[in-house]
């Protein structure tokens, strides 16, 4: 049974206690519905640049943009191949959060096939690794290092089963949320299941489990903002508490206050972002913006794919058709969305 080792630091507890803070504010603040899907499409775009980015991916961000709404980007299909996977899998994590079980193995295997489809081995993808794994650092002189040699193959199922029962566990004893995605993660990367594709895996699955804990921040954080930022640190943090080899019982609290202290950073920005909106200023007019169920289920599937249409409405509330027409030209009525195409390709965008 896994049982990590750790302890809470003052430091720890005071960005924990923060982080809290801000959370009540940022669900409390008063967004109108266009502005909060503006900002999540934001973070989509965000997630889906820095991500793969710290993969040695070259797109810039506004390539990226573009490569997910479908553009021509001159680029090496590599690099357009591994945007257009993570944004796929972004897709699906939206989707995933909507159920709050517990993370399963076939979820993890399902978030990388569609992370890693066509970058690598057909055997490789949606598989966990069938042989010993090196993590390398290139020298920049034709020479690499290895950094880090994963358990043995064999050991990865259970490994796996072994941190998934860890974090059921950490629910049924309260653990905070935080501190279970910061576990999950380097625990995640410590077993390295995959032979390529682990860190923008376990990024998805950390904010998943983030999303399903509801400390989402309104799906508007992106953590990978912090890691990007200075990815030797990133590297370097788990490194430490990690090794050069597997080894059981590492002390994590330095990975602990690094992420949780990221985290903070990346809240905090989060809080920027609501208030520069005008939070605590929203004209009477706005004040009559209001969504109901289905109303936010439609707003968060356009944020995520960027159009929907009437078909994608009665795939996702299973309604009739002339329902979710209905459900359409009332948001259109709110000023929420604008209609483009012709009467039969009809599709559905963010009113700017």
């Amino acid at each position: 049974m896994l049982e990590p080792k750790y302890i809470i630091t003052a430091k720890i507890l005071s960005y924990l206690t923060e982080i809290a803070e801000i959370k009540a504010v940022v669900e409390r603040s008063r967004v109108l519905p266009l502005n909060e899907a503006q900002l999540r499409r934001q973070a989509i775009l965000r997630m889906a640049h820095t991500s793969t980015s710290i993969e040695g991916n070259k797109l810039a961000q506004f390539e990226v943009g573009k490569v997910i709404e479908g553009k021509t980007v001159r680029a090496p299909q590599k690099d357009i191949l591994e945007v257009e996977n993570y944004y796929k899998a972004l897709k699906l994590m939206d989707d995933l959060s909507r159920n709050k079980h517990s993370v399963t193995v076939d979820e993890i295997l399902k978030i990388h096939r569609i992370v890693i489809e066509g970058l690598a081995e057909p055997r490789k993808v949606g598989n966990f690794r069938p042989a010993s794994v090196y993590v390398l650092h290139d020298l920049g002189d034709g020479r690499e290092q290895v950094l880090y040699k994963g358990p043995s193959a064999k050991k990865v199922s259970v490994m796996i089963m072994e941190l998934l029962e860890w974090l059921d566990k950490s629910k049924k004893e309260g653990i905070h949320p935080v501190i279970q995605a910061a576990i999950f993660h380097v625990q995640f990367v410590s077993v390295h299941p995959f032979t390529d594709g682990n860190g923008r895996t376990v990024r998805l699955l950390t904010q998943l489990l983030l999303y399903r804990n509801n400390w989402d921040f309104r799906k508007i954080i992106v953590l990978e903002d912090y890691y990007n930022r200075n990815r030797l640190s990133y590297i370097n943090h788990i490194h430490e508490v990690v090794g050069f080899n597997y080894k059981p019982g590492s002390d994590l609290t330095p990975w602990l206050e690094y992420f949780i202290e990221g985290f903070l950073i990346e809240a905090r920005k989060v809080l920027e972002q609501i208030q520069s909106i005008g939070f605590g200023k929203v004209s009477k007019k706005s004040e009559q913006v209001f969504l109901d169920k289905d109303e936010i289920q439609i707003m968060d599937f356009l944020t995520t794919t960027g159009k929907i249409t009437s078909k994608d409405v009665v795939d996702v509330l299973r309604v009739a058709k002339r329902t979710a027409q209905l459900k359409l030209k009332k948001l259109m009525d709110k000023d929420l969305l604008k209609r483009e195409g012709s009467t039969t390709a009809t599709r559905y965008t963010l009113k700017k």
